[in-house]
């Protein structure tokens, strides 16, 4: 059974590797911070509430550990080129307190599997839910060129404009009930109002192809560019 989890909206040719579930309110196995404003709309929890087996090898990877995972990712790396990695599909990477000792050998591992990937031609995106993770990990990757972009917890979008670190926000008004068609095409919209307003401000933005109409990244890898201050998602079905 593969270590790796496929991304279906994602660039061929890719890998993407998981430690924990998303959002789990028992706190069973899962890396998320709880101050994350998607904890209770969290697309990913839903579908590993659908799919038993993805919710199962999510719990096994936390049981074994972050360093343990790192360990069988590497031996499991493909020889052929890959396109796009991915840290984590589902759930997110740990903070670096709850490591412990590990703290070290995880950070080798975790640089040296990075390098790999980059050396079969990978853009390698790691995304992370807070600031405190945010730094911890650009510490841990200084040097490898990476980008660690940033769910940024900004209530509003002037807000998200304050910094000028790598930043991804989710726009719309976030509930737990269905998402309309209509209301995601609102949604949408207004991301490239707000790209706009990021342009002029002088910052980089882009409006995720995946939600926008495709529902396929295609050759877009912007949220691994360093070139992107910030990746707009609309809040979506």
């Amino acid at each position: 059974m593969s270590i790796f989890t496929k991304f279906s909206k994602a660039v061929p040719d890719h890998i993407g590797l998981s430690f924990s579930r998303s959002a789990d309110s028992r706190r069973q196995g899962s890396n998320c911070d709880r101050s994350c404003r998607l904890w209770s709309v969290c697309y990913a929890a839903r579908i590993e509430r659908i799919y038993q087996s993805l919710n199962a090898k999510l719990k096994r990877h936390a049981k074994r550990g972050a360093a343990a995972v790192m360990v069988d990712a590497l031996a499991e790396l493909p020889p052929k080129p890959i396109r796009w990695m991915r840290l984590s599909i589902d759930g997110s990477l740990p903070s670096i307190k709850t490591l412990g000792k590990s703290r070290g050998i995880f950070r080798k591992l975790l640089r040296q599997f990075v390098a790999q990937c980059q050396g079969l031609g990978a853009d390698v995106h790691i995304p992370v839910e807070s600031i405190a993770k945010a730094r911890s990990y650009r510490s841990m990757l200084k040097g490898t060129d990476v980008v660690v972009r940033r769910t940024s917890q900004a209530r509003t979008f002037a807000a998200v404009l304050t910094s000028s670190d790598a930043r991804a926000w989710v726009v719309g008004r976030l509930h737990g009930g269905a998402v309309k068609k209509t209301e995601t095409a609102a949604n949408i919209l207004e991301c490239d109002r707000l790209a706009a307003v990021a342009r002029a401000a002088g910052q980089t933005a882009v409006v995720c192809p995946a939600v926008k109409g495709t529902s396929k990244c295609g050759q877009c890898t912007a949220c691994a560019s360093p070139m992107v201050d910030i990746v707009l998602y609309p809040f979506h079905a």
